[in-house]
């Protein structure tokens, strides 16, 4: 005769948990793409914002910049110098929206996070489309907006992803993916990436502009450079004034006084009147030589009468 077991009641023991699947190594590539892409994206808008930069603040002067062959070094230190304030701001706003939309999807719920991003859709179609046709206006007559620059493209970049959202929401609930596909991706960075280089360069050119209008403002404070060359170097200009020197065993013959050193660069200087005016204002690059030896002094000195 068997005796039966006893069947066992209660509770039973938990099933151990699931080990979670290793991430595929498509999502890795993607991260690592998306990293990728967007440190070049930034790189290239630095570098460029610092070269547009360049290019007007040295026109301000009526020198062309390819004469001083700037370095990637200054041009990229021009562009995060220029892109630092605004940068910070983009950076602030977008990791505020993030932190608010964390927030409401938590305080509302499920259900009500549905209904709000339900309201939002057709509203983000309407004035990402606005500022779309917009920024389309500006670009065929940018005249009335030469006040506000680098709104025109941002407005471009944030209208693209607005419509983008829309879009994304409206074909999400018929087809119940949420995932892009590769084309609007492409094309959705492509159109956002153009209205950032339309802003950086509008920007960038405003900035120039205003830097040197800054430096020519303080030229007077700058000290007094004196200029020594072994040759005649025909500087001609109101209040640069030549002087030969009277020791004919001197290793430098001529002196000029009355500018003001702006920059080396290149293998470049670059000279400026000391009472230098923008309407009629002349810059001297000259060629750094060891032919040529600089003194310089307060910034209103008053050399002596001969050398």
């Amino acid at each position: 005769m068997t005796t039966r077991r006893p069947l066992r009641r209660g509770l039973r023991a938990p099933a151990p948990p699931e080990p979670e699947p290793p991430a595929s190594p498509s999502h890795a590539l993607r991260l690592v793409g998306t990293t990728l892409a967007n440190t070049t994206l930034l790189t290239a808008l630095l570098y460029f914002f610092g070269l547009v930069e360049t290019q007007t603040y040295f026109i301000y002067f009526r020198v062309h910049y390819t004469l001083l062959a700037q370095t990637p070094d200054e041009i990229f230190g021009r562009g995060v110098d220029g892109v630092l304030l605004p940068l910070t701001g983009a950076a602030g706003a977008v990791l505020l929206f993030l932190v608010l939309t964390r927030f409401l999807k938590i305080r509302l719920g499920e259900a009500s996070w549905t209904r709000l991003l339900r309201i939002c859709s057709p509203v983000a179609a309407v004035l990402g489309l606005g500022l779309l046709v917009s920024a389309t206006a500006i670009a065929l007559d940018p005249e009335p907006f030469r006040d506000y620059p680098g709104l025109p493209g941002l407005g471009f970049a944030i209208g693209v992803l607005m419509v983008l959202f829309s879009w994304r929401h409206w074909t999400s609930r018929g087809t119940g993916s949420t995932r892009s596909s590769v084309t609007e991706l492409v094309t959705g960075y492509a159109l956002v990436s153009i209205g950032l280089f339309w802003a950086v360069g509008d920007y960038s050119a405003a900035l120039g502009t205003s830097r040197a209008f800054e430096a020519a403002g303080v030229i007077p404070t700058r000290p007094a450079a004196t200029l020594y060359s072994a040759e005649s170097l025909n500087l001609t200009a109101n209040g640069v004034v030549q002087v030969k020197c009277a020791d004919p065993e001197s290793a430098y013959k001529y002196r000029y006084t009355g500018l003001k050193l702006l920059l080396q660069s290149g293998g470049q200087y670059v000279f400026l009147p000391a009472n230098w005016r923008a309407p009629t204002g002349v810059a001297f690059v000259i060629p750094k030589t060891d032919k040529l030896r600089l003194e310089f002094g307060p910034p209103r000195s008053v050399p002596p009468p001969g050398c």
